[in-house]
C-alpha cells in the first residue's frame, strides 16, 4: 500500500496538457479495473456488471465529489496560481479534514493529533516556500491582479473543503457497507466520470494531436537505452515521445490512486490526508535529488517538521489500539 502511494504518486509527473492527462488517467484506471466487475450472467440490463456491494446512487454522489475536486484543482492554474502556492494551499487538507470531521461527523481528536497535523502542515509549507526561493520561483501574487489571485485561492479552498466532505462521505459508506469495497470505489469513481469529458471532446482531440509532432522515443542520441531490446525498439519506433510520457503518467497515477483507495478503506479520511501530505514532501525531496538542486536549510527544517508530525500522528493513532489490547 505504501509502495503504491509513494512510488506511484512520486513518479507521477505531467508532461502534456491537463485535460488530456486527466482523461488518460481516468480511462486507464477504468480499463484496468473493469475486468474485476464484468459478469456475463448479470445480463445486458446490468451492463454485464456484477452486483454491487454499495448502491449505484452512492457511487454517483461519491463521483460527483471526486470529479469536482479534480476539476477545481486543475482550474486553479488558470488563475495564475503557481505550483509552489498550489502545494502550500493544498497542504491544508489535513486541517480541513479535521475541522469538517469535528463539525459534521462528530469526530474528536486528541491534542497530540492536532499538534501532529499542525506540524505536518507547517512542514510542507516551509519546505515548499524554501524550495521555491532556492529555485528563484515567483509566488505569482504580485505579478497578477488581486482579483485573479483571490479567485484562484477561493477555488483551491473550495476544492479542499469538498475533498474533506468526500473523505467523510467515504468513511460513512465504508462504515455502513464494510471496508472491503475499495476496488468498487476505484472502478465506479473513474468509470462514471468518463461521460463528463464529452463536452471537452474538441479540446481533448486538439491536445491529442499536439502530441504527435514529437520524435519517437527511440530516435536521437539521447535515447540509446532501447537499442539492444528488439521488441521494445520495434514497439517504440513509431510512437511519439509525448504519447509514451502520457501513458507512463496515466500508469503511475493508477498505481497512486489504487494505493489511496486501499488506504481510505483501511483507515480514516484524516489519515489519508496526512499520508498524502507526507507524500508531497517526499516528492519535493525526490525532485531536488533528481535534478541536482541544493537542499536548502528551509527544506530540511520543513522535512523535520513533517517527519516529527508524522511520527507523532502514528504514535497517537497507536495509543487507542494499545489501550484496547490491554483491556482485552
Amino acid at each position: 500500500m505504501s509502495s503504491l502511494i509513494f512510488g506511484g504518486c512520486c513518479a507521477n509527473v505531467s508532461m502534456c496538457p491537463g485535460p488530456l492527462i486527466t482523461f488518460a488517467q481516468f480511462l486507464l484506471t477504468a480499463v484496468f479495473t473493469v475486468p474485476g466487475f464484468l459478469s456475463v450472467s448479470a445480463g445486458p440490463r446490468s451492463l454485464y456488471l456484477s452486483p454491487r456491494a454499495i448502491p449505484l446512487r452512492s457511487w454517483i454522489v461519491y463521483t460527483a465529489f471526486f470529479v469536482t475536486v479534480n476539476l477545481l484543482n486543475n482550474w486553479a492554474f488558470a488563475y495564475k496560481i503557481s505550483v509552489p502556492l498550489h502545494i502550500i494551499l493544498r497542504s491544508g487538507g489535513p486541517v480541513a479534514s479535521m475541522i469538517i470531521g469535528y463539525l459534521f461527523n462528530a469526530k474528536r481528536y486528541s491534542r497530540g493529533q492536532i499538534l501532529a497535523v499542525l506540524l505536518l502542515t507547517l512542514g510542507v509549507v516551509t519546505a515548499a516556500l524554501a524550495d521555491a526561493k532556492a529555485k528563484g520561483q515567483s509566488m505569482n501574487v504580485e505579478s497578477t491582479s488581486a482579483t485573479t489571485t483571490l479567485v484562484g485561492f477561493t477555488i483551491l479552498a473550495l476544492a479542499m473543503i469538498l475533498s474533506a466532505f468526500q473523505g467523510i462521505y467515504a468513511d460513512r459508506l465504508y462504515e455502513k457497507y464494510g471496508r472491503d469495497h475499495w476496488k468498487e470505489a476505484l472502478f465506479y469513481s473513474h468509470t462514471l466520470s468518463l461521460p463528463l469529458f464529452l463536452p471537452a471532446y474538441a479540446q481533448l482531440a486538439s491536445q491529442w494531436r499536439t502530441l504527435f509532432p514529437t520524435y519517437p522515443l527511440t530516435s536521437g542520441p539521447e535515447n540509446p537505452i532501447l537499442k539492444d531490446t528488439f521488441q521494445l525498439h520495434s514497439i517504440f519506433t513509431c510512437v511519439p515521445t509525448r504519447v509514451i510520457y502520457l501513458l507512463i503518467n496515466a500508469l503511475t497515477q493508477y498505481l497512486c490512486i489504487r494505493g489511496v483507495h486501499l488506504l481510505s478503506a483501511k483507515s480514516s479520511s484524516l489519515t489519508v490526508t496526512v499520508v498524502l501530505n507526507i507524500r508531497k514532501l517526499v516528492s519535493l525531496l525526490l525532485s531536488i535529488y533528481l535534478f541536482g538542486n541544493a537542499l536548502s536549510p528551509g527544506v530540511l527544517m520543513g522535512a523535520l517538521f513533517v517527519f516529527i508530525g508524522g511520527a507523532l500522528y502514528g504514535f497517537e493513532g497507536a495509543r487507542p489500539r494499545v489501550k484496547s489490547a490491554k483491556n482485552d
